[in-house]
């Protein structure tokens, strides 16, 4: 992947972040540390291309291509419920809870969230993810094989840490609603 992003440059960077915002970064940091991207351009291009990828969930979402599928019907009251009680901090959740962030910006789009609000939470989500593991590869490309197995570990213990937390919560509540009926 490196060899891509070093070859066809920031066009690289930016089609790639579109497809995979959270290794690319990564490999950027590893690249620009390496001398072959200025450091602020290639956030700046791996930040839009993140948000770009996300932009293009969200439209799919709001033109109903992909919410009208079974899948998608069934999963639509259980993501109203979660984004009724966290709003919009759902989006950058999203960015650091692996494999939630096309779901959450597919549903934003079909719920019919306002654009404006989206592209501005979404990106400053985007710009601070993407900083956090630029920098991380920047800093630490020496051992950048460790790094982006770290990552992928973090960021299943990660989504273990808040499926048990909203598993705690559903109990209580459960155990809270049997006790105001006793």
């Amino acid at each position: 992947m490196e060899l891509l992003l070093i070859k066809y440059g920031l066009i690289a960077v930016f089609v790639a972040t579109m497809l995979e915002a959270d290794i690319i970064p990564v490999l950027v940091g590893v690249a620009a540390h390496r001398g072959y991207f200025d450091p602020p351009t290639a956030i700046v291009v791996a930040s839009l291309g993140a948000l770009a990828g996300d932009c293009v969930w969200f439209y799919l979402g709001r033109s109903g291509v992909i919410t009208k599928s079974k899948f998608m019907l069934g999963l639509q009251a259980k993501a109203e419920v979660l984004y009724q009680r966290v709003g919009n901090w759902q989006i950058p959740a999203s960015h650091i809870i692996y494999g939630t962030r096309i779901a959450t910006m597919t549903f934003l789009g079909a719920r019919g969230s306002m654009v404006g609000r989206f592209v501005l939470v979404d990106g400053v989500s985007c710009f601070t993810l993407t900083t956090f593991l630029f920098c991380l590869g920047f800093a630490l490309s020496a051992s950048v094989s460790m790094i982006l197995v770290n990552v992928k570990r973090i960021e299943l213990v990660l989504l273990v840490v808040v499926a048990v937390f909203a598993l705690v919560i559903h109990l209580l509540q459960r155990f809270g609603r049997r006790l105001a009926k006793i």
